[in-house]
């Protein structure tokens, strides 16, 4: 997960870090996952909400924040710009 585009996801709010949720599925070897899920924990320990990320090879990111109960805070895609057309 390309770690610019995570730290669009992130809150703003010093209170808070991330951790990532590791999957059991997700043992392919790979290094880098095209999605990638975390806990938004507060400074005592407690969930505050989740984050659900990912990257793929094409350039389209993004991200979904929930909060604790699971309703969607806010959800935000990338994709990178198209290169220009080459005239002939």
């Amino acid at each position: 997960m390309n770690a610019e585009l995570l730290a669009l996801a992130h809150l703003n709010d010093p209170n808070y870090k991330l951790s990532e949720i590791r999957h059991e599925d997700s043992a392919s070897g790979s290094t880098e996952e095209p999605c990638v899920s975390f806990k938004i924990l507060s400074d005592d320990g407690k969930i505050a909400g989740y984050i659900k990320a990912w990257h793929d090879e094409d350039d389209y990111a993004g991200f979904v924040h929930f909060d604790a109960e699971g309703n969607i805070v806010d959800w935000k895609t990338f994709t990178k710009a198209p290169a220009p057309i080459q005239a002939h």
